[in-house]
């Protein structure tokens, strides 16, 4: 298989804590740029499908960028992964990715994220608070017109900018 369809595979794995796992079996030679392309693949379909809690002129620097995250987009990208972590395992899987983090980038960068976090939970919370208070019959609405879906729009994107731009 060719690094790209390698990176492709990847990146259709939604947590990305978890591609050491699944890439045991890639040449370690080449391992890094098939890391470096799934994460600009996995970024890309994650914004596209509104699975990042980012702030939208971060979203816009990411589509001007290719996709390709800095350091500091990265700890954004990492502190919504956290934020959106939920179901039984999210408590293994926040220490998963603590563990991963400072092996790969230090206490420093973890406690960034980890600040982070706050911030994209807020937003996330007022998006799922104001699909309560929507109302079912305003979310089918939204789900079937352009009007109402502008106005949901609208709304997640007020959430998203409390998300902070640095």
């Amino acid at each position: 298989m060719n690094r790209q369809n390698l990176a492709k595979t990847l990146s259709d794995i939604d947590a990305p804590e978890t591609w050491g796992q699944h890439s045991r079996s890639i040449d370690p030679k080449i391992k890094a740029e098939v890391f470096n392309i799934a994460e600009m693949l996995w970024t890309e379909r994650m914004a596209r499908t509104g699975n990042l809690l980012l702030h939208p002129d971060i979203l816009d620097q990411l589509i001007k960028q290719n996709w390709k995250p800095t350091d500091v987009q990265k700890r954004m990208i990492w502190a919504s992964v956290l934020a959106l972590a939920s179901g039984p395992k999210s408590k293994e899987r926040f220490d998963l990715i603590k563990k991963r983090l400072l092996k790969k980038h230090g206490r420093d960068w973890w406690e960034d994220v980890y600040q982070r976090k706050t911030n994209a939970w807020a937003a996330k919370e007022r998006i799922k608070k104001q699909r309560v208070e929507n109302g079912s019959a305003i979310n089918i609405l939204a789900d079937n017109t352009h009007l109402f879906a502008g106005a949901v729009a609208e709304q997640k994107l007020d959430a998203l900018r409390m998300i902070p731009k640095v």
